[in-house]
């Protein structure tokens, strides 16, 4: 029988969040809300909406393999060239790609403790080792993460703002973290991941365009399934050198995006207006999710994002308790914080209503 790669041997899968359907249909419920992959509760742009239902006659065509059109307005939403972008199959197929092009069994990746899983399992599915830096009051220790690099980290990787503990580093933090590895003059590429920039509003934080835009050799990666309501369309995109990009692109997958994700993607991208007001929505949403957990006696870590890592005691008994309750959110242990559990902020009425299920999981304890 043949036998699958050794790094595949142990390696487990990335558990998504729930979709409704199943659990009505496990716990027989009427009403399930889901607040448990970052998901924007709102639909997109109705622009956004429009393109997808005009093409739903064209499907029976490939659409274009280099997403040339999408690239193109990025870039210049971006101020950057066209050949400074990669687009994917959401930010996943980004970090897919980098572990594919650059890591071999005898490279490493830098990483924080409770940092998004996915850059590990990339490292893992190349057999590639990943070195865990511990996170400083649940954010992550640019400083320690650039001081421990060495000549076999290929890259650095920050979520910025970051999942899941929702937490942000500071441009100071930031410079001081790229002043350190340009001292020990090493190779190793940062990797800034800002799916959630869009719901940050602290005064000291700053994009990595503002340091991609002087010359530093970092990549940044973003998405359309946060602030554009696209999740389930899948389009990411990554803004590196030319020469990055281009290796990305010799391997990246032919027609990895869909007619009408590339559609909706360039519908989208101009829409300042739409994702400027959704997000003050959702942080608005936040602002009082937050002070009913606080009534209910709930501490939680402040977030520049649109979750909340909730800390609940055994987070895994909560999480089941609130399924059969028909609350979706997630639990944290696989990210080593079992006391804890994730949930998305949803429109005022799911999070009242996840609220209410809260408290009545902690009475029936």
């Amino acid at each position: 029988m043949i036998k699958p790669r050794k790094a595949i041997k142990n390696f487990a899968p990335y558990v998504a969040g729930r979709p409704i359907e199943e659990i009505k249909r496990i716990y027989k419920l009427k009403k399930v809300v889901k607040l448990a992959s970052n998901e924007n509760p709102y639909l997109p742009p109705e622009n956004v909406i429009k393109k997808i239902k005009n093409l739903a006659g064209a499907v029976n065509r490939y659409p274009d393999s280099n997403a040339s059109r999408v690239k193109k307005a990025i870039a210049e939403r971006l101020e950057v060239g066209e050949k400074n972008i990669v687009v994917g199959s959401g930010a996943d197929e980004i970090i897919e790609l980098l572990a594919k092009a650059y890591l071999e069994s005898e490279d490493r990746i830098v990483v924080s403790r409770h940092s998004f899983i996915r850059y590990e399992m990339a490292a893992r599915l190349m057999g590639a080792k990943t070195k865990i830096v511990r996170m400083r009051n649940f954010k992550h220790n640019l400083k320690a993460m650039a001081e421990v690099a060495g000549k076999k980290d290929k890259f650095l990787f920050v979520a910025n703002p970051s999942n899941p503990t929702g937490t942000y580093n500071t441009k100071a933090e930031v410079e001081k973290m790229l002043e350190i590895l340009e001292e020990k003059k090493l190779r190793t590429i940062p990797v800034f991941d800002e799916a959630y920039i869009d719901f940050a509003r602290a005064d000291d934080y700053a994009s990595a365009m503002e340091f991609f835009r002087k010359g530093k050799n970092i990549i940044i990666m973003r998405t359309f399934s946060k602030i554009y309501g696209m999740a389930g369309l899948r389009v990411g995109f990554a803004v590196a050198s030319e020469k990055i990009c281009e290796t990305l692109e010799r391997i990246r997958p032919p027609f990895n995006t869909t007619l009408i994700s590339q559609a909706a993607a360039m519908a989208a991208v101009n829409e300042t207006n739409y994702a400027k007001k959704t997000a003050e929505k959702i942080l608005s949403a936040k602002k009082l999710l937050e002070k009913n957990l606080r009534k209910a006696g709930f501490e939680f870590v402040p977030s520049q994002t649109n979750f909340l890592l909730v800390k609940v005691g055994n987070g895994k008994k909560v999480f089941k308790k609130l399924l059969e309750m028909g609350v979706i959110v997630r639990a944290m242990d696989e990210y080593e914080l079992p006391k804890y559990i994730r949930v998305t902020v949803g429109k005022p009425s799911e999070n009242k209503f996840f609220i209410d299920c809260l408290k009545k999981v902690r009475r029936a304890k």
